[in-house]
């Protein structure tokens, strides 16, 4: 089975950028993270969307 969501220090990992950076980023209302009880992820395909809408410069804020 495909994993459908990362931690934040596995998205940090797969985005090349460090920890402190992901919590930041995890604030943004367009970040694709999310909370499960006291856990939060990052879903994976919300993601690889938010990186490509970065890349072509959609980004809001």
């Amino acid at each position: 089975m495909d994993r459908l969501t990362y931690s934040p220090t596995e998205a940090a990992q797969v985005l090349g950028v460090s920890r402190p950076t992901i919590y930041t980023l995890i604030k943004r209302a367009d970040f694709p993270a999310f909370k499960v009880g006291t856990r939060t992820l990052v879903s994976v395909e919300g993601l690889r969307e938010w990186v490509k809408a970065q890349a072509e410069g959609d980004a809001v804020g």
